[in-house]
């Protein structure tokens, strides 16, 4: 992403951790990580109890669209996270990942081999909600959500930066929903379809 719509993504996410810093119940049963890619993975925020924050940090944008690379991350670092927070006494639900993305994968970079090491036997397979905004193409947003109804893709028309904030909304109110089940002894993933996008699982594109 650049210009604008980079820019977008950074109001978003400061808006996330008002919003969130609001909710402390919910905050407190949640570890937010952002990792940003192009041609490599670039993890911006450790998993991190967004209470404790004082700002986001600040994304930047170039190089190339590869899949690949920041699938290969979450394989390499969701272990290591995992273990870091039950050794910290903390119970690890499956990890979700909001993957958004507005180009489509470099040619021929191998994504699809990493994608399944994801479900590797013995695995923390996480759950991925797909959301494709620009260039992005809905068939393979769909293949990268866990699940069609994990699959969005904004709907012809929608401006990019129109989009991208209604990402961050439906990101805030995921993670909030989801830490008041938490902290109410409840394990849930809410899906909540952004305005101006289409599901996957049930529209034709």
């Amino acid at each position: 992403m650049e210009g604008e719509p980079i820019d977008e993504v950074n109001r978003g996410l400061i808006s996330l951790l008002d919003s969130l810093q609001s909710e402390s119940m919910a905050a407190a049963k949640v570890r937010f990580c952002i990792i940003g890619f192009d041609d490599w993975p670039n993890c911006y925020l450790e998993p991190a109890d967004l209470r404790d924050l004082e700002t986001m940090p600040t994304l930047a944008s170039g190089g190339t669209t590869s899949y690949a690379a920041v699938l290969n991350e979450l394989y390499r670092r969701l272990p290591l996270d995992i273990s870091a927070l039950k050794r910290a006494g903390y119970i690890v639900n499956r990890p979700a990942v909001f993957f958004l993305t507005d180009g489509l994968p470099n040619r021929g970079d191998g994504w699809e081999g990493a994608y399944a090491n994801l479900s590797t036997p013995g695995f923390p397979t996480p759950n991925i909600l797909g959301f494709g905004i620009g260039d992005a193409e809905a068939a393979t947003i769909k293949r990268i959500a866990s699940k069609p109804e994990y699959a969005f893709v904004a709907a012809k028309g929608v401006d990019t930066g129109r989009a991208i904030t209604e990402f961050i909304k439906a990101l805030t109110k995921s993670v909030i929903t989801s830490g008041r089940a938490l902290a109410g002894g409840q394990a849930s993933l809410p899906i909540e379809k952004p305005e101006g996008f289409i599901s996957l699982a049930v529209d034709t594109v």
